[in-house]
């Protein structure tokens, strides 16, 4: 799923302002420390408000993979996955294994990545994103709770509510574009095939969370 030469001009002209404003993974993110969850620890449970105005719980999706995207409208690493349409087709791919996939962005009102439900759901559709739900987490609980460091990342969560793997979507080369095998769809097409995820954590890299 690498992204075009053109998407890939894009994300190293602004990913120079973004590490320039601190905003790049890596810098200090939090007053508060991460949490942090370890493979085959139960997977923090949560409850947060949909951009279709419903409440999602993570115990509602009992006895099914679930993916945890953490996701920002602002950050040019998740721009080049999105308009390579890299991460739709994941998107799709989790579908037809029956994955549930949700949407987080841990932003507060007042920060660049927030979002309100309506542009949330403008976003949706512009994008074509293909998503469970898209949930807000602006008080930062989720992400702490799960150690979110950088949009995008990931966190999947296998049927018995263990996390299974948690990273980058796709392993990085020097020049920080993505490259190699999705690690992601790796590990959920082990879980739905009772096999062990072979490459159970990475580095995520990217933009660092608003918190």
């Amino acid at each position: 799923m690498a992204a075009s030469a053109g998407p890939l001009a894009y994300l190293r002209g602004l990913a120079l302002a973004v590490l320039a404003s601190g905003l790049l993974s890596g810098a200090p993110a939090a007053a508060e420390p991460l949490g942090r969850v370890e493979i085959g620890q139960a997977a923090p449970g949560f409850t947060a408000m949909g951009a279709d105005g419903r409440t999602h719980s993570l115990a509602d999706y009992a006895g099914k993979v679930v993916v945890l995207e953490w996701t920002s409208p602002v950050c040019p690493f998740t721009a080049v996955q999105y308009d390579s349409g890299a991460m739709q087709a994941l998107q799709r791919q989790a579908a037809r294994h029956g994955a549930v996939w949700l949407s987080i962005d841990t932003s507060a009102p007042g920060r660049p990545g927030y979002l309100t439900p309506a542009s949330a759901r403008a976003r949706i559709a512009k994008i074509h994103a293909t998503v469970t739900a898209f949930l807000s987490d602006p008080d930062g609980r989720i992400g702490r709770a799960y150690g979110a460091k950088a949009t995008p990342s990931f966190f999947v969560i296998d049927p018995r509510g263990r996390l299974a793997y948690q990273g980058a979507m796709t392993e990085r080369g020097a020049d920080n574009a993505a490259k190699g095998p999705d690690l992601v769809a790796a590990a959920i097409e082990a879980i739905d095939a009772g096999r062990p995820v072979a490459v159970p954590e990475t580095e995520p890299y990217g933009c660092a969370v608003e918190y």
